[in-house]
């Protein structure tokens, strides 16, 4: 008996797998493509998330740093405006009114002050005894008596404190303008309340300091009391000033803590923001600037569209390869039934056409397998593709077009390296192996070592001292030292060659401190500890290359040994880079 049968179909059908006469075969190519979509849509939905939460963060750092500068001038301006109602308080007696002399010795000190319209003076009874206006300027109103004021009765409460009072903001009935009154309670020898001196601040002084910081007029920036009642904002002041902000879900979640960051739903146009606040250390008030998400996603929302985009055309480019893959293997399929119909009569053909597509089927298959493998690395097929996009369209589309697809090229390889380093960052908490006793000495004579082309390069000197033995994982150890070595290497300094020193130090408490030290540039001390974040770059990669994450990578191993590193250097003279491990 006769049986025509291959041994692939017959093998697939004694397990049970699909064969020639599944319809299942016809669809693989796709299917594989729609798989390897599926994977570079995951990569890229993962990585789109990770970049929002990172600009994110990012426009948290921006408005804390922004907050933190509005309130260094708002607290420099309070401070001020207390020492001249102290000076006030000590100096001025309203019982003996307000002679020629001290008025024109305050007039004067106020020409200092911008922001400050008037002092007035009053005795104990709220009575007005002086009223003070900078040189050449006059009062358009007048008044007798501030007794029916709250603040009067706010600050003669409190006199004895000889504090600053913060009253709600009202309308001067000496300039006819609004006006924050801070007042001063004057306290008489006796200790007895005497009057007040009442600074008439003028709020837009306030506004515009805010306004030198604010990013966004839909988030504003503000100053207002600690019970909630503004002082200043922008945009929108004279509709605010005075207004309180106690009920707005931002002030319910400044609650816990005296300065950070909140995210919230704002009730007035119902836009999500982000705010950074900061609370006077003296005095109650708070600054806060606020940027709307909208705003802080702007560049995100951009660069996922030009991904997405991409990965469209990625998608439709291997489905249209499969599509032609299967019709390929389809036609392949029914000359092959074709032939087997016409065995006995065409042995000959047969044979011929069997060899034909026996090397057809070869060259798919190779084909295929060399496809799946390029396409594995999702990052190798954006650029590629890219870099095809930029050969077509150069010069067809607008230059803003040619360079969003210069940036999206240098992007993906600077990706891939990226990729890299970060394997082997993630890595350190992974090794669980045990520390064992090693030669310091000898890992940084070989760290040393693998450094020797770039060394001689650049004409460097190292000097290696005598290193004890530590605790350790030896591999870990010695990418510490070419890292720090290789640093002092990259970062030297044009007009002389580089020399770096390798020593080490008893700490105490069973450690020991290594110095890695060199005569490079220098580090700023303001970014001492910036430095060892991860992608944290001070130069441009035009000048000094590298990813940002070899002093990352550091601090992560040496912190996993129970350690800590540390950095001196100052711009010009050099950079000592210090970290301990346990001693054996």
């Amino acid at each position: 008996m006769e049986l025509r049968c291959r041994r692939g179909n017959c093998m697939s059908r004694a397990l049970g797998g699909p064969t020639r006469d599944s319809p299942l075969w016809r669809f693989k190519g796709r299917a594989a493509a729609a798989l390897l979509v599926l994977v570079l849509a995951a990569n890229w939905a993962w990585a789109t998330l990770r970049d929002r939460t990172l600009d994110i963060e990012e426009a948290e750092r921006q408005l804390t740093a922004l907050s933190r500068a509005v309130e260094y001038q708002i607290d420099g301006s309070v401070r001020s405006i207390a020492t001249l109602l102290d000076e006030a308080a000590d100096r001025i007696d309203p019982a003996a009114g307000l002679d020629a002399a001290m008025d024109a010795w305050f007039s004067a000190r106020l020409a200092g002050f911008p922001e400050i319209r008037n002092l007035v003076v009053t005795d104990a009874r709220g009575r007005v005894v002086g009223v003070i206006s900078r040189p050449g300027q006059g009062m358009p109103g007048h008044a007798d008596d501030l007794s029916d004021r709250p603040y009067f009765a706010a600050a003669k409460e409190q006199y004895a404190q000889k504090k600053l009072v913060f009253p709600d903001p009202v309308v001067s009935r000496f300039s006819h303008q609004d006006s924050i009154p801070l007042t001063r309670a004057i306290v008489t020898r006796d200790g007895a309340f005497g009057g007040l001196v009442v600074a008439g601040v003028d709020p837009l002084a306030f506004r515009d300091q805010l306004g030198s910081v604010m990013v966004d007029p839909e988030g504003g920036a503000s100053l207002f009391r600690t019970d909630g009642v503004y002082y200043a904002r922008v945009p929108q002041h004279e509709d605010y000033l005075g207004k309180t902000v106690a009920a707005s879900p931002m002030f319910g979640l400044m609650a816990d803590a005296p300065s950070g960051v909140v995210r919230f739903v704002s009730m007035v146009n119902n836009r999500e923001k982000i705010s950074a606040y900061r609370t006077l250390a003296h005095y109650p008030l708070v600054v806060a600037v606020a940027e709307t998400t909208d705003m802080a996603l702007e560049r995100w929302r951009g660069q996922m569209v030009e991904e997405g985009a991409v990965l469209v055309a990625v998608a439709a480019f291997l489905l249209g390869l499969a599509w032609l893959y299967d019709l390929r293997a389809a036609a392949t399929h029914r000359l092959t039934q074709e032939l087997a119909a016409h065995r006995d009569a065409l042995e000959a053909q047969v044979a011929e056409r069997t060899a034909h597509l026996a090397a057809s089927n070869a060259e798919l298959e190779q084909f295929a397998y060399v496809a799946s493998h390029d396409l594995q690395e999702p990052l190798r097929t954006i650029s590629g593709f890219l870099q095809l996009l930029s050969r077509r369209y150069h010069g067809r589309l607008d230059a803003e077009a040619d360079e969003f697809i210069r940036f999206a090229v240098d992007g993906a390889q600077r990706m891939s390296t990226l990729i890299n380093d970060l394997l082997a960052f993630s890595r350190v908490e992974r090794n669980d192996g045990d520390a064992e006793i090693c030669d310091a000495e000898g890992l940084a004579c070989a760290a040393a070592r693998t450094l020797g082309s770039a060394a001689a390069e650049a004409g460097a000197g190292i000097t290696i001292g005598a290193l004890p033995r530590v605790w350790c994982r030896p591999v870990e150890l010695q990418s510490v030292f070419q890292n720090l070595i290789g640093n002092g290497i990259k970062y030297r300094d044009p007009e002389r060659p580089p020399v770096i020193t390798v020593t080490a130090t008893p700490e105490g408490a069973g450690m020991i401190r290594f110095a890695v030290s060199d005569n490079g540039i220098g580090i700023a001390a303001e970014y001492h500890e910036r430095i060892f974040g991860i992608f944290q770059r001070l130069h441009t990669r035009d000048r000094f290359d590298g990813t940002g994450i070899g002093l990352a990578l550091c601090r992560k191993i040496v912190e996993h040994h129970g350690g800590r590193i540390w950095v001196h250097s100052q711009p010009g003279a050099g950079t000592t880079m210090l970290f301990t491990l346990k001693a054996v």
